[in-house]
């Protein structure tokens, strides 16, 4: 029997976001080039980016980089690697690994507090991916986009309201690559995926049935929306920000994030999540999902 859904509409705080807007800024922090009508991935998500890679280099103090272990860490996990992009390669599959858990402030955590948690969302997962690849002289840095809601079906009813979503950018060759494949655990993507199947849905559990959950380091790789899909597709680009803070306090719409009333509501849908998220882990079909 399907379990019942969180219902956020009201934890969240926003209002709904205007659908198809493409917010053109000058490159740098908030700069924006999507439009979301075709040639997603290829031509306009990354059109235009010419600012110095150095400005994506700077450290942060959500992403606190020059820490011990977050140095120490991406030492490890790159030391027998050769080229930048074996390098990112290895960083990013052991983002992969971390457990999809959703983190009540995702808006303000560090990634030295995403080490200490064990698990992240693709706002805290972000924020430890771009801390360890700028530790090792990566440039990467976090775009923020409106998704339609139907991706979180069945953990997350929020009606109509679009989901404000993480992907990171990584800088190799002279190009920027963007990826949100290692938000969620292979584990759980499995699970996702096949209950997608059993319910012959296309978006739902945290996945789209033809998400990628891997990346080859040479491309880009989405797992909550696809290229052939355009109903997955962003319904809206706010551009690219250092760390999730810096996108929610410089961007007018979303700030009531960052407000005291809207981390206590996401405390509790925090909690609900991860009990659901812990449930289809559990249950690789989905099949005997439990009433929350």
């Amino acid at each position: 029997m399907e379990g019942r859904c969180v219902n956020i509409q009201a934890i969240s705080g926003l209002e709904k976001a205007p659908m198809f807007e493409n917010r053109s800024r000058p490159p740098g922090p908030g700069s924006s080039h999507f439009a979301p009508s075709s040639g997603f991935a290829h031509t306009s998500l990354l059109a235009g980016d010419n600012d110095d890679p150095e400005r994506w280099l700077v450290n942060t103090p959500l992403l606190q980089f020059d820490h011990p272990k977050i140095r120490l860490l991406a030492t490890r996990l790159t030391q027998l690697q050769a080229t930048p992009r074996q390098k990112a390669l290895a960083v990013v599959n052991h983002i992969s690994a971390i457990p999809f858990g959703a983190i009540a402030d995702s808006t303000g955590t560090s990634a030295m507090a995403v080490l200490k948690a064990g698990m992240g969302d693709c706002h805290t997962k972000s924020t430890l991916l771009v801390a360890l690849l700028r530790s090792i002289d990566i440039p990467a840095r976090i775009r923020f986009v409106s998704l339609r809601p139907d991706f979180l079906r069945g953990i997350i009813d929020t009606g109509d309201t679009p989901i404000e979503h993480g992907c990171a950018e990584v800088l190799l060759d002279g190009q920027w690559l963007a990826l949100d494949s290692y938000v969620v655990d292979t584990k759980l993507a499995v699970a996702a995926k096949m209950r997608l199947r059993q319910e012959g849905l296309k978006l739902g559990y945290g996945m789209h049935v033809d998400g990628s959950t891997s990346w080859n380091g040479s491309s880009h790789s989405f797992g909550q929306f696809t290229e052939a899909d355009e109903h997955s597709l962003p319904l809206r680009d706010w551009g690219v920000f250092d760390d999730p803070y810096q996108f929610y306090s410089s961007t007018p719409f979303v700030k009531n994030r960052l407000k005291w009333s809207s981390r206590v509501k996401w405390l509790v849908g925090a909690r609900m999540v991860n009990k659901k998220v812990k449930e289809l882990r559990l249950s690789p079909g989905g099949s005997t999902l439990k009433q929350a």
